[in-house]
């Protein structure tokens, strides 16, 4: 009967097919056949030992009868399943400040995919993913490994590799720190005092351009000298690779007795918003002083730590005072820094109306325009004419004939600020006209004439006051268009006289103007239609 085995690829073991199937005779004969490959077969001895890379093979034992008896076999499969392999261990090193994602199927190498990462060892801090197979790493981390294990399928065994992230501390020197002394000072100083937070096992070296006064290196300190100038002292602390060498830097300023400077000014409209260097006001200055508001300004933004102001709208003149401070014995110095501040005078905002060609209204230009100033001065602009303009009184008197108008408010500035203006402008619609149409002479109770009513001049939509005979009728108007026409009844003889009496335009404000012209509609009489009476004569002409 057919049988069957399973193993691992690894395996080394030559297998007895003859133990695979059951109940056979012996005198066969064993073929390999299926598509397995790899592996040693030995038909004569009814072996098969496997090898790494071979396949699932089937082999048949045959047993040729003798006729009329038929030839037998039986099948034995050897399953083969590959062995996994999580490849080979690796590793990398970063510095703990590092904040790139770290690809841990990078470090190892031949693994196949399809496995699972875990993190093992001691390392803690940073971000391990375990799905996408990556670390981050953060401030404070420490060495890790991580296992990627690939499970084999029985009878193949497990496999694992290790990738190994070691993490480098991060060096620091510390923040970097200074302080300021006369020139008459030898007090040795500290330079680990001027610093903070910096790691021990660095080394001090004296850069810049500072001289005079005596450095221990060894010791970190420095002893000031008569002649002594400001000098800077860094402290490097050396980290290992991918990590970076750290500084920090201590100064001492070493001031000869401070001066603050010779005072100084400026003057700046309120609108201005360029910051104010306060250091280029005053002159002679030395550095290392603060500044501090004083006097009675308001407004604006002062920033002590820079050195700097800001104007803004309403604020007012502010003197600044700059100090420099001596350290004992040389005493403190101060100049003063005044920004005169002239307020920036507004015209208000632009404004406008819109009169019809007739009006004779007085308009004051002041309505107009919104939050100005007094004190300006009105002047006429643009192309416009007609009307009496009084400049002073800042009043406009339409007059027929007059066309759009543009005034202008001037309010001068003080320098540097400067001046303001705003516009009125006064939009002049035209009055409209009107025609009428529609003269006709026709026969009572015939089809009704149109008599039409057409505007221009104007914006429509218009509106037509009429007369039939100088009786008024109720008015008419076109919906959109210029015309509108009606319908003259001929129901009554007579002649009707259609006057134009007034036009309104759709404009705003609406214009409104009187209006001649007329059209006569003439009804006539119907004629009278008699109807004949029938009557009867003999035919005499037969005979």
């Amino acid at each position: 009967l057919d049988g069957n085995t399973t193993v691992c690829e690894t395996s080394t073991t030559a297998i007895n097919l003859f133990s695979l199937i059951t109940g056979e005779q012996p005198g066969g004969v064993w073929t390999r056949t299926g598509p397995g490959t790899g592996g040693t077969f030995d038909a004569t001895a009814g072996t098969f030992t496997p090898a790494v890379g071979a396949t699932t093979s089937t082999f048949t034992y045959t047993l040729s009868g003798v006729a009329p008896c038929i030839t037998d076999t039986s099948v034995a499969t050897v399953n083969i399943v590959a062995q996994p392999t999580a490849g080979l261990d690796g590793n990398t090193t970063v510095c703990e400040t590092s904040t790139t994602a770290i690809d841990l199927f990078s470090l190892i190498t031949g693994e196949q995919t399809g496995g699972v990462w875990t993190q093992t060892g001691p390392g803690t801090v940073g971000t391990f993913n375990a799905a996408a197979g990556t670390f981050t790493p953060a401030v404070g981390a420490t060495t890790s490994t991580f296992t990627y294990t690939v499970t084999g399928a029985a009878p193949c065994t497990t496999d694992s590799s290790i990738a190994t992230i070691t993490i480098n501390a991060q060096p620091t020197a510390g923040v970097d720190g200074g302080t300021t002394i006369c020139e008459t000072s030898t007090t040795l100083i500290n330079l680990f005092s001027l610093i903070t937070g910096e790691q021990a096992g660095g080394v001090w070296t004296r850069t810049g351009s500072g001289t005079g006064g005596t450095f221990d290196a060894t010791a970190g300190t420095f002893t000031p000298a008569v002649g002594a100038t400001t000098s800077t002292f860094t402290y490097t602390v050396t980290g290992a690779a991918p990590c970076s060498t750290d500084d920090s830097i201590a100064t001492i300023t070493i001031n000869a007795q401070p001066t603050a400077g010779t005072d100084g000014g400026t003057v700046v409209c309120e609108t201005s918003t360029t910051v104010i260097d306060l250091f280029s006001l005053i002159t002679g200055e030395q550095a290392g002083g603060v500044w501090t508001r004083t006097g009675p300004g308001t407004g604006g933004t002062f920033d002590a730590i820079a050195g700097t102001y800001a104007p803004a709208i309403g604020a007012t003149t502010s003197t600044f005072t700059y100090t420099v401070t001596g350290t004992a014995p040389c005493i403190n110095d101060s100049s003063v820094a005044t920004v005169t501040i002239n307020a920036q005078p507004t015209a208000g905002t632009d404004g406008g109306t819109t009169i019809c060609e007739n009006s004779t209204a007085v308009i004051n230009l002041f309505s107009l325009i919104t939050g100005e100033q007094a004190g300006g001065t009105w002047t006429r602009t643009g192309t416009g004419t007609g009307g009496t303009f009084n400049a002073a009184a800042g009043t406009f008197t339409p007059a027929l004939g007059v066309t759009t108008s543009t005034f202008n408010y001037t309010v001068n500035g003080t320098a540097p600020c400067i001046n303001d203006s705003s516009e009125a402008i006064i939009t002049v619609n035209p009055l409209p006209t009107a025609t009428i149409s529609g003269t006709a002479t026709v026969c009572q109770n015939s089809v009704s004439p149109q008599i039409t009513f057409t505007g221009s001049n104007g914006t429509a939509p218009y509106t037509f006051t009429y007369s039939i005979n100088t009786v008024v009728q109720p008015p008419v108007s076109t919906a959109a268009g210029n015309s509108i026409s009606i319908n003259a009844p001929t129901a009554t003889a007579g002649v009707y006289t259609y006057a134009l009496v007034s036009v309104q335009d759709g404009a705003s404000p609406s214009c409104l103007q009187s209006q001649s012209g007329s059209a006569v509609v003439t009804v006539n009489t119907a004629p009278t239609i008699n109807t004949p009476t029938p009557y009867v004569v003999c035919d005499d002409s037969l005979d």
